[in-house]
């Protein structure tokens, strides 16, 4: 629930820079993850900050249920990598199957 709010940007602006380098796949997309995992750090960066200071009455809902910043942050930047490296994947597979 809480990573739903603003998971799809921190999805869709790093897959956004993957369409602008040229949608590489193979070796040239092995050179440009590392690049996109500062780029996702940035990004998460930003967020933590934005919903820090502009959302910070929304965490009471959370703070209820016994969740503290620290854990929905943490969790959410799990589950942003585990999407990212899962969606990194598919995109190398699907790039060799069509080969």
């Amino acid at each position: 629930m809480f990573y739903r709010s603003f998971g799809f940007y921190l999805w869709a602006i790093p897959m956004a820079v993957w369409f602008a380098f040229g949608r590489p796949t193979g070796r040239d997309l092995y050179v440009l993850i590392p690049a996109l995992i500062l780029f996702k750090f940035f990004l998460q960066g930003i967020t933590i900050y934005i919903f820090g200071s502009r959302y910070a009455h929304l965490f009471f809902f959370y703070a209820n249920a016994n969740l503290s910043r620290r854990q929905l942050f943490f969790s959410a930047f799990i589950i942003d990598f585990v999407l990212f490296f899962l969606s990194m994947c598919t995109i190398q597979l699907s790039s060799e199957w069509i080969k």
